[in-house]
């Protein structure tokens, strides 16, 4: 029984003391301007008014509107395809100063020009981004045919390292 009673402390202690990977999960809002820079193409479709296919290249900044460190004056690019008749989908990629960067897919959702919303999903990070996972919403206003104001509101969660 003595045996047991130490063989259970001994197993307790070295859990408790013993250090554990905890996954980090945060909220993110963060507030980016982009500039068309790849000579996007737009083109219209007569099969109902006002119908236009995009084809997006922007290169643009994106601060952290809380002032965290997070994608905090982060490079910030996008490639895409948008269709104002059924949405439009994506890549959206953030670097850093230090190189690390985190990757999303998104989606449109709805296009009211000149507001466009929709969903993204992080798909994978580099250096301190590495097994970040996540998602959230973005609400872009069109600004000109060459500039768009973004808002982006998520939550992800960074790996244990």
């Amino acid at each position: 029984m003595r045996w047991s009673i130490y063989g259970a402390t001994v197993l307790a202690i070295a859990a408790f003391s013993s250090p554990m990977a905890v996954a980090e999960t945060n909220k993110w809002f963060g507030r980016g301007v982009l500039v068309e820079v790849g000579g996007g193409k737009t083109v219209t479709s007569e099969d109902q008014p006002d119908h236009k296919l995009m084809i997006l290249d922007c290169d643009g900044a994106v601060a952290n509107a809380e002032g965290k460190a997070f994608l905090d004056k982060a490079r910030y690019q996008i490639v895409g395809i948008v269709d104002t008749a059924v949405g439009g989908h994506g890549y959206k990629t953030f670097t850093e100063a230090d190189g690390a960067q985190v990757f999303a897919k998104y989606t449109v959702t709805e296009m009211n020009l000149p507001d466009i919303k929709g969903t993204f999903e992080f798909t994978r990070g580099t250096g301190k981004y590495a097994g970040i996972t996540g998602s959230g919403n973005f609400h872009v206003t069109v600004l000109s045919d060459k500039t768009q104001f973004d808002e982006l509101h998520g939550e992800y969660t960074l790996a244990a390292q």
